[in-house]
């Protein structure tokens, strides 16, 4: 169900319907390579999501676009919002889901450099104790590899595709930003805005100035940024087609439907919520 086509009679049905559980899309505006829309992190999990929710009923609400992007203002088609401004967003966002009956929520992310937002964005929910629970699962969490692909035995796949997937095992390919997992997601989803012809047209590869910084362990804001500036990380090769595309979208909408399966079902998180709110309260004297 996607909240924005619900009329305002059919709220109640949804809310029993899906266990009061909703979905909220998190992505961002940025560059990928120049073969992928900039809005590639909220395209396929927006669908993603949304087809699950079909066959595990939830609701969708409308995708939120502006994630955390402050390092790529260089790009255009970046948006990029302050810190304190996004935060804000998903409070009240999440307030508002919670104040039309909905107590559960999904933050479904779409990009990588919206984990550590969201974390902290969890985090302060506990400072607020608020009456709603909040849960993050990330598309990154189990990306649909090759090898994973091929697992599960997707009968339209050809002979020729499972060569293919099978090629990128083999060779070692690397994964990344904008890479073959991405490019066939959104490939599934709008073709039309994929352009494979573009896919090597710059460098994915690493400029290595800051690999000090990782070999120390330190971390730092630029040092992806300055390892791959054309915002392009990961091995591509020929050979993705809808097929391929297809089954990478079956393994992610699978997955997430077990998640919410979980979700709807499970009572562990709302029991001890409780026993931790009474720890809370203040000592009596």
């Amino acid at each position: 169900m996607l909240w924005e086509n619900l009329r305002e009679e059919e709220f109640k049905e949804a809310i029993q319907k899906s266990a009061g559980l909703c979905i909220v899309p998190v992505g961002c505006l940025e560059k990928h390579g120049q073969h992928l829309p900039v809005g590639t992190d909220v395209i396929h999990i927006t669908e993603i999501a949304r087809r699950a929710a079909e066959e595990e009923t939830a609701c969708v609400f409308p995708s939120m676009y502006f994630g955390e992007k402050t390092g790529a203002g260089e790009f255009l088609g970046t948006v990029i919002f302050s810190p304190s401004l996004r935060l804000q967003i998903l409070k009240e966002t999440c307030d508002e889901i919670y104040r039309n009956g909905f107590d559960k929520i999904l933050l479904y992310n779409g990009h990588g450099g919206n984990q550590a937002m969201i974390s902290y964005f969890l985090r302060s929910l506990l400072y607020e104790k608020t009456p709603y629970s909040v849960f993050d699962y990330s598309l990154g969490s189990d990306f649909a590899t090759p090898k994973k692909i091929l697992n599960e035995g997707y009968e339209y796949l050809t002979t020729e595709d499972r060569k293919i997937l099978q090629s990128y095992i083999d060779e070692k390919k690397r994964f990344g930003h904008a890479d073959f997992i991405e490019t066939g997601w959104v490939y599934g989803v709008r073709p039309e805005t994929v352009r494979l012809d573009k896919v090597n047209q710059e460098s994915n590869l690493s400029t290595h100035r800051f690999d000090e910084f990782s070999n120390r362990r330190i971390n730092t804001p630029f040092a992806w940024m300055a390892n791959f500036p054309n915002s392009c990380e990961g091995d591509m090769h020929d050979g993705m087609n809808e097929r391929i595309a297809r089954a990478m979208l079956d393994y992610s909408v699978g997955r997430l439907c077990g998640v919410l399966k979980f979700l709807k079902e499970e009572t562990i998180s709302e029991e001890y919520k409780r026993e931790w709110l009474e720890k809370q309260r203040p000592h009596s004297k």
